[in-house]
């Protein structure tokens, strides 16, 4: 079974021959399934590849890389993936109300989650951090050019895996495989070609009962939230830890959407988060207790759509 956040997912009805390999990508472990190839070898490598290509790009663990030289810079030429990246991370900003935000880059490091001791801020030092936060310091022109306000730094950790994962998976259809699967991270997965079988579990336990399994076809779903460590998801508007909902799960026509998305709707808790998805079109469902009961919020027409089966304790509601 592979698994992903709070997710353990199965695929069904996988043609042989199958392939199947578990390399370190971005810092975590990817997955990539492919059938339908008599050599699937060169179909495995090249979706590695395409991780690879965005791992040295975006991570802020690279001092080299092209965000952490944009950052040192402050301004340049974005590469054509940075330049997608950044479009939908400002896109999503907006329509989030900043709910998510590519600029989170002091607040993340000030917290200590790019690998140096948390430092503990006085309320000055946190409105000065937070005088750089916000996708209003973010510019971006057609020619391609960004270029970022004074104190203003990028973090792409809630999007860019989104965007790796899709590039794998048009790896693999542009090898022709008859079905895919890519899992980076058991945080960001998409598919083609063998429908899964979603389980959702207790988000509190490592190896909770089910709350509730759902069916996935040819598109992508991000889970924020789970088993991510306590306060790792920030909002951006305040520098606090998001806490409004136990975890976040989105499906959307991109694994780039996803990623960005489920972020932002952990960030904006259940109304306000499910408002959000209707709008963008895409589906997702929150898991939430309500007096002690495990609840799933979910958007309009998921249940229907993905043959949602709550266990019996669970409650749903749009």
């Amino acid at each position: 079974m592979l698994s992903l956040g709070t997710l353990i997912l199965a695929a069904t009805t996988v043609p042989l021959p199958a392939a199947r390999e578990v390399r370190v990508v971005m810092g975590t472990a990817a997955e990539v399934s492919v059938t339908g190839l008599a050599d699937p070898g060169p179909a495995l490598n090249a979706a590695f590849a395409a991780l690879d290509r965005v791992d040295r790009q975006m991570s802020l663990w690279k001092p080299e890389s092209e965000l952490s030289r944009l950052n040192a810079n402050g301004s340049g030429q974005a590469s054509p993936d940075l330049w997608a990246v950044l479009r939908l991370a400002l896109e999503v900003a907006r329509d989030s109300g900043g709910a998510f935000d590519p600029t989170v880059e002091p607040l993340v490091r000030a917290a200590g989650h790019l690998g140096e001791p948390p430092r503990s801020l006085t309320p000055q030092g946190q409105a000065a951090l937070l005088a750089g936060v916000g996708h209003a310091h973010l510019h971006l022109e057609e020619s391609g050019r960004v270029s970022l306000d004074p104190g203003t730094r990028l973090d792409l950790g809630g999007i860019a895996k989104g965007y790796a994962v899709d590039l794998a998976l048009a790896a693999l259809r542009q090898a022709g495989a008859n079905s895919g699967l890519v899992d980076l991270g058991r945080s960001s997965l998409a598919a083609f070609g063998a429908p899964l079988s979603v389980t959702v579990r207790d988000p509190e336990r490592e190896s909770g009962r089910a709350w509730a399994s759902f069916e996935l076809g040819e598109s992508a779903l991000s889970t924020s939230g789970g088993d991510q460590r306590p306060g790792h998801i920030l909002d951006p508007r305040s520098g606090r830890p998001a806490s409004g909902v136990l975890a976040a799960t989105v499906v959307a026509k991109s694994a780039m959407e996803a990623d960005a998305l489920s972020t932002a709707v952990f960030v904006l808790g259940v109304e306000e988060g499910l408002a959000l998805l209707e709008r963008r079109r895409a589906a997702g469902l929150l898991l939430v207790r309500e007096e002690g009961r495990p609840v799933l919020r979910v958007t309009r027409d998921f249940a229907r759509r993905h043959r949602l089966r709550p266990a019996p304790q669970v409650l749903v509601k749009p």
